[in-house]
């Protein structure tokens, strides 16, 4: 029903019935209200009447319902959509994921390095456009199978759909690349950046958490190896890191 009301189409056709049923009303009004004389003369009046009443009504309705869809639209836009780079939200991300049959593919787990010091060299603002420039890059090397969300500060996660080992290091090494081969510019200065990625794979059997896990793990190794390459669960040893989630302290 609201798709239909969403359409010109739509609004001519609810408008119709409207109409139909205000003749109806009034023709029944006009036999109960007018004297037989003047009956006549009344039901001539009825459709006229009726329709000029029953149209605008209808536009205003449509338009209410426009306005109403669009709204929920936004907000639901808002609650999936992360605010300053438009890309998912980590719960969004969670969802998407949880929904996917047979899901198996590549998880990234994507930092900017040295972020704080941009913070205090730059400014805030300087470093928003940062997150901002690093989540343009890595959507632009997304397939619409693949999705990227930001999990947190400077961090973002990305699912490469039905990716195996080598394919989602190829993409990794390819977003790493393009996100320091274009810089930034703040107040007609260009900022260096770099991120740091961890990778594993995810097979159907494996939980989501197992693999963040694991892509967590690698993204330590990957920024105590030196910050700005790629590493993937696979290419580290168990020793190589010392817990999970020790990548957050090594921005």
């Amino acid at each position: 029903m609201s798709r239909i009301l969403t359409t010109w189409p739509g609004v001519v056709f609810i408008a119709f019935l409207t109409t139909l049923a205000a003749i109806f009303v009034a023709s029944v009004l006009a036999f109960m209200l007018y004297a037989p004389a003047h009956q006549s003369e009344a039901m001539r009046n009825t459709p006229s009447i009726a329709f000029l009443t029953a149209f605008p009504f209808c536009i205003f309705v449509w338009a209410q319902v426009r306005k109403n869809i669009h709204l929920s639209r936004e907000l639901q836009r808002m609650v999936n959509r992360d605010r300053l780079t438009d890309v998912a939200t980590r719960d969004f991300f969670f969802r998407h994921i949880g929904k996917i049959s047979q899901c198996q593919g590549i998880i990234l787990m994507v930092d900017i390095d040295h972020f704080k010091t941009v913070n205090d060299t730059h400014g805030h603002l300087a470093g928003d456009g940062v997150i901002q420039h690093t989540a343009n890059v890595l959507r632009r090397n997304l397939r619409q199978s693949d999705i990227v969300a930001r999990f947190g500060g400077e961090e973002f996660i990305v699912f490469l759909a039905k990716r195996d080992m080598e394919s989602g290091l190829r993409v990794a090494e390819r977003m790493r690349k393009a996100i320091s081969a274009e810089p930034p510019v703040s107040d007609g200065t260009p900022i260096a950046v770099t991120v740091s990625i961890g990778g594993a794979q995810k097979r159907v059997c494996d939980s989501l958490e197992k693999v963040i896990k694991a892509a967590d793990v690698a993204l330590y190794a990957a920024k105590n190896a030196g910050r700005d390459r790629s590493v993937f669960a696979d290419d580290v040893l168990p020793t190589a890191a010392p817990g999970i989630g020790s990548a957050a302290s090594a921005t």
